[in-house]
């Protein structure tokens, strides 16, 4: 059974406000088809080398009759994402046509209308590049980017015509090195901010942590002191001497210190150094590819 396609396409024109920059510029003027291929389940329909479509411009008589402007049937090409692109090529006499009547484009395979629609002028449009513009990041599951894409690893890519947008934006004709970054919007605010295409290393925003320790009280205590020396003995027996008492031993004498009464110590230090090698929010890998 033959497959329903569903195609939702992008427009964009040559088509200029004035009659005079058509006329000046009609031998370089086209109209730029591209949409998105898409199955009955609304899948993808990726990587086809050639998918025969018929596209016709036409407009509406009073009869609402279709009169053809311009009936054209191509082998387009889809990429990864279904996406493709094909060019009409239109003379003087089809672009006055087009300007003078309220233009439709009808896109078929066979007798299967994918799409129908009014065309609409867009002045200064030159092509809609699938949708996307150069320099466009976005996040990509898979290892090898997409035609019209490079992975954002820091390679260096072609300094040609093609690339020549895309090294403007950059300043140079290497990708930038998104190897384990996140993305972040450039510019500042109350703590702080990021240059655009700057980058930032790991780091923690400055921060305290309250600490109130103090050590137990030991309590009232003293500690004894012996003598070996007899200087301190008293002949004649024994003496208080203020504090303690003295006797006249061969073992000298003993006196107590005083009594210090309670008190605490100061305690001061870090904290255990535990952690990982860097700071993250919960997280999901992916690569970044970049638009030519």
């Amino acid at each position: 059974m033959k497959k329903s396609y569903l195609i939702l396409f992008f427009l964009a024109t040559f088509f200029s406000v004035s009659n005079a920059f058509a006329q000046a510029n009609v031998q370089a003027t086209g109209i730029s088809i591209q949409g998105i291929a898409r199955d009955e389940n609304n899948s993808a329909i990726a990587n086809i080398d050639a998918l025969s479509l018929q596209f016709k411009i036409y407009y509406l008589s009073g009869s609402s009759t279709e009169v053809d402007i311009s009936n054209t049937t191509a082998n387009v090409k889809t990429d990864n994402f279904g996406v493709f692109s094909y060019v009409m090529s239109i003379d003087k006499t089809l672009f006055t046509a087009i300007c003078n009547s309220a233009a439709y484009l009808k896109v078929t395979q066979g007798s299967t209308v994918f799409s129908n629609e009014k065309l609409q002028a867009v002045p200064y449009a030159i092509h809609a590049q699938n949708g996307v513009p150069t320099g466009t990041i976005m996040a990509f599951i898979g290892t090898t980017a997409p035609e019209g894409w490079l992975l954002c690893n820091g390679a260096s890519f072609a300094n040609n015509a093609a690339n020549a947008k895309l090294g403007e934006l950059l300043g140079s004709f290497n990708t930038p090195d998104l190897t384990a970054r996140y993305l972040r919007g450039s510019g500042t605010f109350s703590r702080g901010g990021i240059t655009l295409k700057g980058t930032q290393d790991d780091d923690i925003r400055q921060h305290s942590h309250y600490v109130n320790l103090t050590t137990a009280e030991n309590g009232n205590h003293s500690h004894t002191t012996a003598f070996s020396n007899d200087d301190y003995n008293l002949s004649g027996g024994s003496q208080t001497n203020g504090t303690g008492k003295d006797s006249n031993t061969s073992n000298g004498v003993t006196l107590p210190t005083n009594t210090t009464g309670n008190h605490t110590h100061t305690v001061q230090g870090y904290s255990d150094n535990s952690g990982i090698s860097e700071t993250r929010v919960y997280s999901y890998g992916v690569n970044y590819i970049i638009k030519l």
